[in-house]
């Protein structure tokens, strides 16, 4: 008996230390909201929700990643879409301009009635 016991804390242990699949790393990221000229924050009630998921997302992005950048820091510009005012979309733009020709300095995303956040990148566009 004493020697089952003695397997399965073994098993246990070597189980628990097993490497797993880690998740993305998140980038520090400094994000500098401005609402748009002419916009009413008021008319947007679900910006904090996609403030919130768009900022985890673009920690997680892969060109967010890559960057040799220690710190990304953004101005992000939003807005209600001219085509439908249930969609918010932001531009962000990397404020150290000695780097604004990477490809993860310049982006823009849309966040939908459901919070669907999608980003793109420009890559220095």
């Amino acid at each position: 008996m004493p020697l089952l016991v003695l397997i399965l804390i073994s098993v246990f242990l070597l189980a628990s230390c097993a490497k797993k699949d880690l998740e993305a790393d998140f980038k520090p990221l400094q994000m500098h909201w401005v609402l748009a000229e002419g916009e009413d924050e008021s008319q947007m009630p679900r910006k904090d929700n996609c403030v919130i998921l768009l900022t985890a997302r673009l920690m997680a992005e892969p060109a967010v990643q890559a960057s040799t950048a220690g710190e990304l820091s953004y101005k992000v510009t939003y807005k209600r879409s001219p085509k439908n005012a249930e969609i918010l979309e932001f531009e962000g733009i990397c404020q150290d301009l000695s780097i604004s020709d990477k490809a993860e300095c310049h982006w823009d995303a849309t966040c939908d009635a459901d919070c669907k956040i999608v980003v793109n990148f420009h890559n220095g566009d």
